[in-house]
């Protein structure tokens, strides 16, 4: 492969820069990442998305406990035979829609919403947002 950069047209700032790009392009197309956690004295690794383990983090301190502190409860929760990685993801989205129900800022929005509507029966709204956040 070495070779073939010798050979090619890339200039060498342009072949400086085509790892950087490589690894880009893996975040964009949300390459898993691999991480060891603890649960319950027991190593195991999980492989998610680096945006999951961001969320995974940032709930960690918000919740003023550690990641594997995290992934111990939500693995005594999880239903039998389930993926625990599947239950980390639908843990974290769940948390989040909890925390949208209960913002200010999406109450705001949603009142925004019914205002432009006008007086829309509720099943025209629920026709036209599939996926309406209620408070």
């Amino acid at each position: 492969m070495a070779e073939a950069f010798q050979h090619s047209s890339y200039s060498h700032n342009q072949q400086d820069k085509l790892p950087v790009q490589a690894a880009r392009k893996a975040v964009q197309q949300g390459a898993l990442v691999s991480k060891n956690v603890r649960i319950h004295e027991r190593r195991t690794s999980v492989r998610l998305e680096p945006e999951m383990w961001h969320a995974l983090r940032e709930v960690a301190e918000l919740e003023t406990c550690s990641i594997h502190d995290l992934c111990g409860a939500v693995h005594d929760l999880k239903e039998p035979g389930a993926s625990f990685t599947a239950a980390l993801r639908v843990f974290l989205m769940e948390y989040y829609r909890t925390a949208a129900r209960t913002s200010q800022q999406v109450t705001s929005v949603q009142r925004q919403i019914k205002a432009a509507r006008g007086g829309e029966s509720k099943a025209q709204e629920s026709a036209q947002i599939p996926h309406k956040i209620t408070a």
